[in-house]
């Protein structure tokens, strides 16, 4: 058996991931071949798609690049995760319309008319409502984003106009602020479909948990409401493996924050103390032997 990893040119905090990756595999006697995503990965030729990489039994995918998971799903390769759960996790505002109408609990959210020309003074109009609907203090978010890059807190109109002419060139989500976790989120981690563990994080600097260098983490206490509620949405997305957000709302109860499908565990393993690999390696292994 032999597997291939993904990685973006911007390897970061992937690099732990890869290490603690090829230590698991190499100890069942599995080769793992690293490959960046340089744009030179794939191409469609003579009407077909055509993988410039090895035949591989499995693909770590650490990337978000939705194309090349695609074009290696379609070329046959088993993706860890695949690339409808990467896609639908990606963008937050898929996420929510998917968990929506499943009895998840979720902030309540407004997505933002998608922008292709300058702004025009019609283009702001539809804030009123927004404003309406949410209030102050709303929270404001790029679709597309990580590690609390793009998500604003704004306190009244000014801020709200401001912030949108800055971003509304980009998809665009509107977001109930939920004040009773105010720099803090509880991470629950899924693997092979079941939680494997959880930790809380906490920003005393700032209102996003996972923003900066300031954000401390530490085993969660009474965790049991929180990973039981994460096992529900695992169980209602058929996840395999992910990093689930949660807030916590009036009288402490779990409310979903957002999906990770590539989370990343260097975090994770050195709080809890949990083998995260190993865990990620097993699933892989299974999975892949029951298909064949």
């Amino acid at each position: 058996m032999n597997g291939i990893i993904i990685v973006n040119q911007a390897i970061g905090h992937n690099q732990y991931k890869i290490d603690r990756f090829k230590e698991e595999f190499s100890k069942r006697n599995i080769s793992i071949d690293v490959f960046v995503n340089d744009g030179t990965l794939a191409v469609i030729k003579d009407n077909n798609v055509n993988i410039k990489l090895p035949k591989a039994d499995f693909v770590l995918y650490l990337d978000k690049d939705i194309y090349l998971a695609k074009l290696l799903d379609k070329a046959g390769y088993r993706l860890f995760n695949r690339p409808s759960f990467i896609k639908l996790c990606d963008d937050k505002m898929l996420t929510f319309i998917e968990c929506a109408n499943k009895g998840i609990k979720m902030p309540k959210t407004i997505s933002g008319p998608l922008v292709y020309f300058d702004l025009q003074e019609d283009n702001f109009k539809f804030l009123d409502d927004v404003i309406k609907e949410l209030g102050f203090p709303m929270v404001v978010k790029r679709v597309y984003g990580s590690l609390g890059e793009g998500v604003y807190l704004v306190k009244d109109k000014n801020e709200l106009m401001s912030v949108y002419k800055e971003i509304a060139r980009n998809p665009v989500i509107f977001q109930e602020y939920v004040k009773t976790s105010k720099g803090k989120s509880i991470r629950v981690l899924i693997i092979d479909g079941k939680v494997f563990g959880s930790f809380i994080r906490k920003n005393k600097y700032d209102f996003r948990s996972n923003f900066g260098d300031a954000a401390d983490s530490e085993i969660l206490q009474n965790s049991s409401k929180y990973e039981a509620f994460a096992q529900e949405i695992a169980d209602k997305l058929q996840i395999e493996y992910a990093g689930i957000d949660l807030l916590t709302y009036e009288n402490d109860e779990p409310i979903l924050c957002e999906i990770n499908s590539n989370a990343f565990f260097e975090e994770f393993e050195k709080v809890t103390g949990l083998d995260v690999a190993k865990a990620f390696a097993d699933m892989v292994v299974r999975k892949v032997k029951e298909h064949e």
